[in-house]
């Protein structure tokens, strides 16, 4: 049976509009200086930045009491591009696959939810992401990587 015109018409800008709604939901690509000037905007907001790893430190796996038993990936490094620097935290994941991290060094594509606070009894603000996915763009070459460092 075909199709009426109308219905594919329809069935087209149903797609269309899928698209669109999608592309409005995908995360804001941003300087690490962008989001350090407009923090109050992106509060809670994922955005995607691209920058290089530093400072890479791997926390062991950590026993949890919830569906899984140990916790895998939980990390903090410090994402640096040509305009600043940005702390990153790694919540961990209950599959051991979460450990597989970029190293120092890394050009990385990372997604984060952008968290701003000020801690208790100071006036200063910080900025943190929270991953939400990392894409290793560019590995470092083998001689400049250090294996993380695991508290």
């Amino acid at each position: 049976m075909k199709l009426l015109p109308q219905r594919r018409a329809l069935s087209w800008g149903l797609v269309l509009l899928f698209l669109w709604v999608g592309s409005l939901l995908a995360a804001e690509r941003l300087t690490v200086g962008q989001l350090q000037k407009y923090h109050a905007s992106y509060q809670m907001h994922s955005v995607t930045l691209v920058g290089r790893v530093q400072g890479m430190h791997v926390f062991p796996p950590l026993p949890v009491k919830m569906k899984c038993s140990l916790l895998y990936g939980i990390a903090r490094f410090e994402l640096v591009d040509d305009s600043g620097s940005l702390p990153v935290e790694t919540p961990g994941s209950c599959f051991a696959a979460a450990m597989e991290l970029p190293h120092d060094g890394d050009v990385i594509e990372l997604t984060a939810q952008i968290q701003v606070f000020s801690p208790e009894g100071r006036a200063e603000r910080v900025i943190k992401a929270v991953t939400q996915n990392i894409v290793v763009l560019r590995a470092a070459p083998q001689d400049l990587q250090r294996p993380p460092f695991l508290h």
